[in-house]
């Protein structure tokens, strides 16, 4: 994520990935690939807010609460959910560590 100030000095946060055949900058995709999967997200229910991260929080809650009615894997299980936290936590480990190379435990959902 970059933070980035912008007009009238507001916060905010936009997540940007970048590759050999484009780059998306939040739901926006700026390359070459004209078939795309399709990102569009169900509405949330009525009272639900989106929440921070890009109003992340909302569909997240929602996807996790519809998969345990539905009783059904989440989009984003447990060891997805580790394996975009867990990096992060080892860079800081190693950070404290003078910059100390560690390894990155990768996790598998297993159903």
């Amino acid at each position: 994520m970059l933070m980035c100030k912008g007009i009238q000095d507001k916060i905010s946060e936009t997540g940007r990935v970048f590759g050999r055949q484009g780059w998306m900058d939040g739901l926006s995709y700026h390359g070459v690939l004209k078939e795309l999967p399709d990102l569009s997200r169900p509405p949330l229910p009525p009272m639900v807010k989106p929440g921070g991260h890009g109003g992340s929080h909302g569909p997240l809650m929602n996807e996790f609460i519809l998969s345990i009615i539905e009783e059904r894997k989440p989009l984003v299980d447990v060891a997805q959910a580790l394996n975009m936290t867990v990096g992060g936590i080892v860079a800081h480990q190693s950070a404290l560590k003078n910059g100390e190379r560690m390894k990155v435990p990768q996790y598998i959902y297993w159903a």
